[in-house]
């Protein structure tokens, strides 16, 4: 029969193949934790006296760089993950600092525990050995246990760029959910190996489906479920991974300028001209579909809904076509 206070124990690489009663006899030896939004579970270069496992919600896992550069969130890990283990077996300091976006429940196991469960139990240390193991392994391929990640969580304590950013620097597959507080699916992003292949925003694809989903600053929930995928399936995205984000943040900080200076989102706008001049090759194929519903005449509202593009062309090529005169 199923047991929660056990459950999570199974899904550990460190625990996963153990008998119950090995699960038991470590229950037994450890405490429980729980930590509310914004604790920090350990910090980077303090000793490593204690590890880890997640029994219900996120951790964030933060590197300072020693060149005093910002910090890094490098990693976030879910349900059954471990961690501060290595500090333990190595002596080192910690590595990185852990810290909890939201809620978390946490197993801990202190070291002089962690040592006696070693020397008492091959089949726990035999599990460690082949953890060390993988981990390489996959560090080598940067990439950490890319095929099996979850990861989920409130968007009011998670920043989304980052998450994006976590899942594209190691190498995931899988589908990134953005639903609103009412649960409803907002948007939806396909990752293959690290990149962004497909999106979805509403009635936008590609692009401008992530761009929008940035201008738009979602609230609710987001959920990321991998799943192994040996070939990609197609793509409607154009740029590479990063260099989207990075796009997609850029334009949203430029978004509030443009929506000042077009305030009346009501007022309907109509070219003046039979062909659009526009300068800008990489933006063009965005211009002219804006272009083609204005020859008609549109309102920002109008041209949020009908022409397929993010909230940021919109207001771009209007306020350009605008200043130019070309708009009546």
């Amino acid at each position: 029969m199923p047991n929660p206070e056990v459950d999570f124990l199974t899904q550990s690489d460190l625990f996963a193949n153990q008998a119950r009663v090995v699960l038991d006899a470590v229950l037994s030896q450890g405490t429980f934790e729980k930590f509310g939004p914004g604790a920090v579970v350990f910090k980077q270069g303090e000793p490593g006296d204690r590890m880890y496992v997640i029994k219900s919600g996120v951790l964030e896992v933060i590197t300072q760089p020693v060149d005093n550069t910002p910090a890094v969130t490098v990693a976030f890990l879910g349900v059954g993950e471990v961690v501060g283990e290595l500090a333990l077996l190595t002596g080192s300091p910690r590595s990185a600092t852990i810290r909890c976006p939201e809620n978390a429940e946490l197993f801990r196991l202190d070291k002089a525990v962690f040592d006696d469960l070693m020397g008492s139990l091959p089949g726990m240390a035999r599990s460690m050995c082949e953890v060390i193991a993988r981990r390489l392994e996959a560090t080598t391929l940067k990439s950490r246990r890319a095929e099996t990640k979850q990861l989920s969580g409130n968007l009011q304590f998670f920043d989304l760029a980052t998450v994006i950013q976590t899942l594209i620097g190691s190498h995931q597959t899988g589908s990134l959910i953005v639903s609103s507080p009412k649960h409803e699916r907002v948007s939806e992003i396909v990752f293959f190996k690290g990149n962004i292949v497909r999106a979805l925003f509403q009635k936008l694809k590609g692009d401008d489906a992530v761009f929008q989903l940035f201008q738009s600053k979602p609230e609710g929930e987001f959920a990321f479920t991998s799943r192994e995928a040996e070939e990609q399936q197609g793509t409607d995205i154009t740029l590479p991974g990063i260099s989207l984000l990075m796009e997609a943040i850029r334009m949203s900080d430029e978004l509030p300028v443009l929506q000042e200076q077009l305030a009346d989102r009501k007022k309907v706008y109509k070219a003046k001209v039979a062909e659009l001049a526009w300068t800008d090759h990489e933006s063009l194929a965005a211009a002219q579909d804006v272009f083609k519903r204005l020859q008609k005449g549109a309102s920002i509202d109008d041209l949020e809904k009908e022409s397929g593009r993010c909230s940021f062309w919109v207001y771009k090529v209007v306020a350009v076509l605008q200043s130019a005169g070309h708009l009546e």
